[in-house]
């Protein structure tokens, strides 16, 4: 983890630039990986901030005690809601310091842990609102970007589902910071849904090598034209599977009596 003051000030100024991106769309533009429209994603987002306000405000409560309210349904006025509460955000969370014990998606965890969550958050949606409002990317140092990757793994993980574990782990490589991260993935019997869970080094499927801030897009399901996969091409969809890229269908083979 880095710093608490650093992950402030990360929520600060990624907050700031992501309602500035966010403002460049028209409300039915497409932004994120899931090709959302700009406002329903922004008030997802807005949705995000709330909740973690609201526990902040009172850490003693279990967080399936948030009543949400319904969000603003004008941009603008989402966009104004979203700097009130990512102020409100990093005034409480200077408040409290990074010590203060909390609800964290279901077990005890830390302000520190909030923090953190919430400056990848707001890291997460400046890239992509920026991207989608052609704007240049957001400048992350690869430190930044690589304790994003590492949060994404451990967020995502799922070591206890039930699909079919590939035998050997995909391995996720930085070139400008040379970490490393060894993922365990599988998919369901249709190959249409998948989890990942950490793993351990082993003769990898599949390596990914890229920058930091490369691995990062990567991970979210947008390729720069720096990454290099390595690896045969079915591990490498079964791996995007997993981690919730959105494919093309595979195309079926049709049977011998229907060829020709």
């Amino acid at each position: 983890m880095l710093p608490h003051t650093q992950y402030l000030d990360l929520l600060d100024r990624h907050g700031r630039s992501s309602v500035e991106a966010l403002g460049r769309l028209l409300p039915e533009e497409r932004v994120g990986p899931f090709d959302q429209e700009a406002l329903a994603y922004a008030q997802e987002h807005l949705g995000t901030l709330a909740v973690w306000a609201w526990l902040l405000r009172h850490p003693q409560l279990d967080w399936r005690s948030y009543e949400g309210q319904a969000p603003p349904v004008v941009m603008a006025d989402v966009l104004v809601e979203l700097g009130r509460v990512r102020d409100e955000l990093t005034r409480l969370l200077v408040d409290v310091g990074p010590d203060v014990q909390l609800d964290y998606f279901g077990r005890p965890g830390t302000s520190h842990e909030v923090a953190r969550l919430l400056a990848h958050e707001v890291i997460d949606v400046d890239l992509a609102a920026s991207r989608a409002a052609g704007l240049a990317e957001p400048g992350l140092h690869p430190d930044v970007a690589s304790d994003c990757v590492d949060r994404a793994l451990a967020h995502w993980a799922r070591p206890d589902s039930d699909v079919l574990w590939q035998p050997a782990p995909a391995r996720l490589v930085s070139s400008d910071t040379g970490r490393e991260w060894w993922v365990r993935f599988g998919t369901d019997r249709g190959g249409d849904l998948g989890d990942i869970a950490p793993g351990s080094p082993a003769r990898p499927v599949l390596t990914v090598t890229d920058s930091s801030v490369g691995l990062l897009r990567w991970l979210h399901g947008s390729a720069g034209p720096d990454v290099v996969v390595q690896g045969e091409a079915a591990a490498a969809r079964a791996f995007r599977v997993a981690l919730g890229h959105r494919l093309e269908p595979e195309p079926r083979r049709r049977s011998w009596w229907r060829r020709g």
